[in-house]
């Protein structure tokens, strides 16, 4: 009765789960109602915690039926409207300039010379202002989605068959290191995944997902295919230059592979040449003014700034050196102190995420697959804890001001650096003391 009952528990969990993704479709836009999103989350996580205990502590069980309820809990999402996040209005747009033909770099969507693509879908664009932000290997995204139906519904689909082959990828990465692969639950159970790609639609996934895809080449010895990949995933989205070292590193005798590298990125960067410097427009005026949800980042600028001044830019740019010259350090250290090249990917991305001035709950994609194969509890922690950064948007979708209240910080930040830093000290005091 006792080992029914725990095969039970997955179900039981699931359910609980599937309960909560289809009481947020029932809700609508959520934008307005954050702390109804917050109590149906609440429940959807404890399923998937207790879901993640049930695979640490079995040695075996059933994984296709996890897959099927982890597709299950995608497709019920799919229906929602995207309300939390607007990024998604945005690639259906490049997808649609590039259909009529012109350079999504050229011009900012309030530009009068793509006036006569505006539709309903234009209000939901953010940052009109701006050219877009999002590489080529994006953009082809963009098109080829649009191509078949330049809608959000699409293009989420889309987004979310890729996310499935990011499970299935996760799957065959288990099996590669000598691990239960139904550990691929740490990831496809968890909430943050299900809900900023089938619910919000974000273009991460598809950057995420050639990186692995890159790592697991390389792993199994497969070194032109990964570079191929990893060339890929710096198409998608700039991020995956933090791991280049890595694959230096490892390709000791064929180093003069990597010129695929600059060969395949630069391919990919001349269909939009003409754009000239605006290439690079949108990117820099996110890296210059963005700034969200950075607790350690926001430490450092009030450790440096001038109180007399409202904003110290020259705080603020000191700080970005200073967390550039961390991050630097630490992937040094990950290449050469760190020999599993999954851990050390896994490092040089967690750096990232903590020293950034800009952390949005759906940034931690880049970080939650490799939960499957490290199940990190500050990581776990703050994969539900980051929710609570949409508090910004009650005030914001009443007021139209953006506004982070201090509580929020101290509240996905103080447990999840006291789980990081504790744990290891207090294992590193027991074996002390054995």
């Amino acid at each position: 009765m006792a080992a029914l009952r725990l095969q039970a528990l997955p179900l039981l969990a699931g359910l609980l789960i599937e309960a909560a993704w289809a009481g947020l479709v029932w809700l609508g836009p959520l934008q307005t109602q954050i702390p109804r999103f917050w109590a149906l989350l609440l429940p959807a996580f404890l399923g998937y915690l207790a879901a993640a205990w049930w695979v640490w502590r079995r040695p075996a069980g059933p994984l296709w039926s996890l897959l099927g309820l982890a597709l299950l809990f995608r497709l019920t999402l799919l229906l929602s409207e995207p309300s939390l996040s607007d990024d998604i209005y945005r690639y259906v747009w490049d997808g649609r300039v590039q259909r009529a033909g012109i350079n999504p770099y050229l011009h900012a969507p309030e530009s009068p010379e793509v006036a006569q693509l505006r539709n309903g879908l234009y209000a939901g664009i953010n940052h009109k202002d701006l050219s877009t932000i999002y590489p080529p290997l994006a953009q082809f995204f963009f098109l080829g989605v649009c191509a078949v139906h330049p809608g959000i519904w699409a293009m989420k689909g889309a987004l979310v068959a890729v996310e499935l082959g990011l499970v299935l990828l996760l799957v065959r990465i288990l099996r590669q290191r000598g691990q239960d692969q139904r550990r691929v639950l740490l990831y496809a159970w968890n909430p943050l995944p299900v809900i900023e790609v089938a619910g919000s639609g974000h273009l991460d996934v598809l950057a995420v997902s050639l990186l692995l895809l890159a790592l697991y080449w390389l792993e199994a010895g497969r070194r032109l295919p990964a570079l191929w990949a990893a060339a890929g995933a710096l198409l998608a989205k700039f991020l995956p230059a933090l791991a280049l070292p890595l694959f230096w590193q490892r390709l000791q005798g064929q180093r003069r592979l990597l010129w695929w590298l600059p060969l395949l990125v630069g391919l990919g960067f001349l269909p939009y040449i003409g754009a000239g410097l605006q290439l690079f427009a949108g990117l820099q005026a996110y890296l210059l003014k963005w700034r969200f949800n950075d607790a350690l980042f926001s430490t450092v600028y009030q450790l440096l700034r001038d109180p007399a001044l409202g904003q110290d830019e020259a705080a603020l740019h000191q700080a970005k050196l200073l967390g550039a010259g961390l991050l630097g350090l630490v992937v040094l250290w990950a290449c050469w102190r760190i020999t599993d090249l999954y851990r050390a990917t896994f490092t040089i991305l967690g750096a990232y995420l903590l020293l950034t001035p800009t952390l949005h709950p759906w940034y931690l994609m880049w970080v939650l697959p490799f939960l499957a194969l490290f199940p990190a509890p500050a990581w776990l922690y703050l994969s539900g804890a980051i929710f609570l950064a949409y508090d910004v948007l009650s005030g914001y979708s009443n007021t139209g001001i953006w506004e982070e209240r201090p509580w929020v910080l101290w509240a996905e930040f103080l447990p999840f650096y006291l789980l990081l830093l504790g744990l290891p000290l207090y294992r590193f005091l027991k074996r002390r003391t054995h």
